[in-house]
């Protein structure tokens, strides 16, 4: 992986666990302990919920929250999240990041607070967005889940599971509407029901986003993997700078990458035109003489204060390239008849 991807990712972590960016759950106490926390009450025994450094779904260094099955097939590991005030006529996005590890043994839970009802207007007091085994053990999945406004019109769901390694949704989730009388909800993310205690199951970044256009993008949560699609990010990048300026993306370093690919328009083939006026060599002779560079091209001073665009410079030098060849043709020409007439007279 490159310092590019490995730094995008960086910046992509911190927007999934500590980042506020709409994330209505506080993360300020998700340290490395035991039990509950602040904003988040265990689910299961104490020695059942720890949180510890580990690596992540994006391949950074983390805090993630373990989950430990004792072997009693209650709550083994997770979390009821503190009540969240919400407008029941807004729709709400919850997700989180998990990986199990061992087996199969149980099931894992992402779900939301009561007060809500299906798509289709049933009451649900126990509501998982859902509930099951994921696909495969040692792999980061993200969960996502979806609670629609009390009037909103929706009648199909758009959560699911998305694999964290292809970005791809590998399974659905169900929807929900919040009642009319819902003023609050709370994030819920379990193992439960494992009798294997060798079994492992990680949990990372939980978030609770108001749907606004504005919440971080499937995508970004993502972190672009493999197969995913293109990426996108509303703002400017700055990488070891902190002042980006008028560029999306700006990098006080080195950058090594094994393929870059600048689009321009305006390539400049238009020399082989008919039209097109070709300078002598005598004209590139007394500009040169005139101005110290060839024409077209940026002098020196302004390079070292500007810089170059890689697609304009690119053009310019095909386009004395072009030049150059057909001035090379032309004399290639002359050559010639002089050879041959020098022949003939020889003959």
């Amino acid at each position: 992986m490159n310092k590019l991807k490995t730094g995008f990712l960086l910046i992509f972590s911190v927007y999934a666990l500590g980042g506020s960016a709409q994330n209505l759950l506080s993360l300020n106490e998700w340290v490395a302990g035991s039990g509950g926390i602040t904003g988040f009450t265990a689910n299961g025994l104490s020695t059942e919920n720890e949180r510890e450094w580990g690596i992540g779904p994006l391949g950074t260094q983390v805090v993630l929250w373990k989950g430990s099955p004792s072997g009693d097939s209650q709550g083994d590991g997770g979390w009821n999240s503190a009540n969240i005030s919400i407008n029941h006529q807004k729709t709400y996005r919850f997700t989180v990041w998990i990986k199990k590890t061992g087996s199969k043994t149980g099931n894992t839970y992402l779900g939301c607070g009561a007060t809500v009802t299906s798509l289709a207007g049933v009451a649900n007091n126990n509501p998982y967005f859902w509930n099951g085994n994921l696909p495969e053990l040692d792999r980061w999945y993200l969960l996502v889940g979806y609670v629609h406004g009390s009037n909103d019109p929706s009648t199909v769901s758009s959560g699911g599971v998305y694999d964290g390694l292809t970005g791809k949704k590998v399974l659905s989730a169900v929807d929900y509407k919040f009642a009319s009388t819902a003023t609050t909800t709370y994030h819920r993310s379990y193992l439960f029901y494992d009798t294997n205690v060798n079994d492992r199951q990680y949990f990372y970044g939980p978030r609770v986003e108001e749907v606004n256009g504005n919440e971080l993008t499937i995508s970004t949560l993502l972190g672009n993997p493999v197969g995913a699609g293109d990426f996108y990010f509303s703002g400017k990048v700055g990488i070891k700078t902190q002042v980006p300026g008028d560029y999306d993306l700006a990098v006080n370093g080195k950058i090594r990458s094994q393929e870059i690919k600048v689009e321009t328009t305006g390539w400049a083939d238009y020399v082989f035109e008919e039209d097109y006026k070709l300078p002598t060599l005598e004209e590139t002779e007394k500009f040169i003489k005139e101005n110290g560079h060839l024409p077209d091209v940026p002098k020196a001073i302004e390079v070292e204060a500007n810089g170059i665009s890689l697609g304009e410079m690119n053009k310019i030098l095909l386009k004395k390239i072009e030049e150059l060849t057909l001035q090379l043709i032309e004399l290639n020409k002359v050559i010639r008849q002089k050879s041959e007439k020098t022949e003939t007279n020889q003959k």
